[in-house]
């Protein structure tokens, strides 16, 4: 087990994947393990290793394919941060909190970690299809960190964000997400919006964190930019300070919507694992959300919207013509005259 001395390790874990417990995971384990790790390319701000195993080889070449400009994408979303330089050397002994990142290959991960929020050796699991995707989560945290505004990595705010952010990278992940996403909603729907207090080993609370998000993102329309930067201690701190609602009012829409996307008790999620827009876009409940990307709204129930464009139109002109044959039958039964 991982000694009280030794960096905390922070978890992207999806169930039936990875080989190792979660507190076998210490910092002096990986300094053994991964020390011949040789290295597989590099980029500005990245340096990506192999086990020189098939899996490990590909899994680095998928990294560094798209390495420099998923990197400058978490950037953006973090407004720009830069993050401190180091020295060479300075990961002998200590958990690195500077660039560059260091990305390594562990075989038996089941997803990716590193040793503190703002640990800049990412170790992740070497799956080709996802490792681009691993890599990503954990960036994310290592700028949550940098950001310092509330983002909590081992807790459901900060591990939400990279899930949806990394997912926003390696569109893959979706299919590890849809069954978290159903998971927390067939255990009770229970509330990690309002408390933040689950860690990020808590799968309910992982299945949660993200679909609020993407209600920020695509039943609101908060870029994410503007929740990045906008942070808060928990997600509904954050709808708070984005709207001016009460975190409660967030919650209970978001779970009004999600209600009618239910079927016999189960979350019937799209691929993606983003259900949303739900009902009408741009809507919050109980008088809408204040500022940018939201607009008032009714009482937290989905809002069907009026027929607009070329279908729109021809579903009233039906109308109007079976009124019209209506009201001719009618007179000439002389029920109606006109």
């Amino acid at each position: 087990m991982q000694g009280d001395s030794e960096p905390h390790a922070h978890v992207l874990a999806f169930p039936g994947r990875g080989a190792v417990g979660l507190g076998e995971l210490t910092f002096s384990r990986s300094r053994v393990v991964f020390h011949g790790e040789s290295e597989a390319g590099k980029t500005a701000d990245i340096v990506v290793f192999t086990d020189n195993t098939p899996n490990g080889n590909a899994a680095a070449q998928a990294v560094l394919q798209t390495a420099e400009a998923d990197f400058q994408a978490v950037r953006v979303w973090f407004g720009g941060l830069a993050l401190p330089q180091g020295q060479q050397g300075d990961d002998q002994t200590t958990v690195r909190t500077a660039l560059p990142i260091q990305v390594l290959t562990d075989s038996q991960a089941g997803g990716a970690y590193h040793y503190g929020c703002n640990a800049t050796d990412l170790y992740i699991e070497p799956a080709a299809q996802l490792a681009s995707g691993f890599m990503v989560a954990e960036l994310v945290e290592v700028f949550q960190a940098a950001i310092n505004n509330g983002w909590q990595c081992g807790h459901t705010n900060g591990e939400a964000l990279s899930r949806v952010l990394a997912t926003a990278r390696n569109t893959g992940l979706a299919q590890l997400q849809v069954q978290t996403g159903q998971g927390w909603w067939a255990n009770g729907h229970q509330d990690f919006v309002t408390s933040n207090a689950a860690t990020d080993q808590d799968q309910n609370s992982n299945g949660c964190g993200p679909l609020f998000l993407y209600y920020l993102h695509d039943q609101l329309g908060y870029d994410w930019t503007r929740i990045t930067t906008t942070g808060g201690a928990s997600l509904g701190d954050t709808y708070q300070r984005l709207t001016g609602q009460p975190a409660a009012q967030g919650f209970q829409d978001f779970i009004n919507r999600l209600a009618t996307l239910d079927q016999g008790g189960g979350l019937q999620l799209p691929s993606s694992g983003n259900p949303f827009p739900i009902g009408a876009a741009g809507q919050a409940s109980s008088g809408g959300a204040a500022g940018s990307g939201a607009s008032a709204g009714g009482a937290g129930l989905p809002v069907v919207a009026a027929p607009r464009g070329f279908g729109g139109a021809i579903t009233l002109l039906t109308l109007v013509i079976l009124v019209v044959i209506a009201l001719i039958a009618l007179n000439a039964m002389g029920i109606v005259h006109f």
